[in-house]
């Protein structure tokens, strides 16, 4: 069973992290749909051409959905895409950012739940702080 990535962020990011991402490891090894939620929509419309994607995807796939900011926007439009759906079809990621992507594309082969347990690894994996006199994480 194939996964599909949708991003849903505000504004540009999806578009620019999928873009950066694709860049740096050339064609990504799954199908990779990205959501530009704007200031001008509201939740339904964004819901609405959320919807309208996930209709468009072949069923028998797993979808994971990564969002920019829990409990934003954007988070809650992915969260109404799994309610009437089995949780064990879809899975939403927040938080989402490069190393995230990266290692997705990675590791695409992985089912859904340990592909988005792979993400978010990464994220806590991937954040330092970094001085002359230490590197603390």
């Amino acid at each position: 069973m194939a996964v599909t990535l949708l991003l849903i962020t505000h504004d540009n990011i999806g578009s620019s992290l999928l873009s950066t991402a694709t860049n740096m490891m050339g064609t990504p090894p799954l199908v990779c749909i990205n959501l530009k939620i704007t200031s001008q929509m509201d939740i339904d419309q964004g819901y609405a051409e959320a919807n309208k994607l996930c209709e468009a995807l072949d069923e028998t796939d797993d979808l994971l959905i990564a969002t920019d900011i829990y409990g934003s926007t954007p988070s809650n439009i992915a969260t109404r895409l799994t309610e009437n759906k089995s949780s064990s079809h879809r899975l939403i990621i927040t938080g989402i950012n490069l190393p995230m992507l990266v290692r997705i594309m990675n590791y695409a082969h992985l089912n859904l739940s340990e592909l988005a347990q792979k993400a978010c690894s990464t994220a806590s994996d991937s954040i330092f702080i970094v001085d002359k006199k230490h590197i603390c994480d």
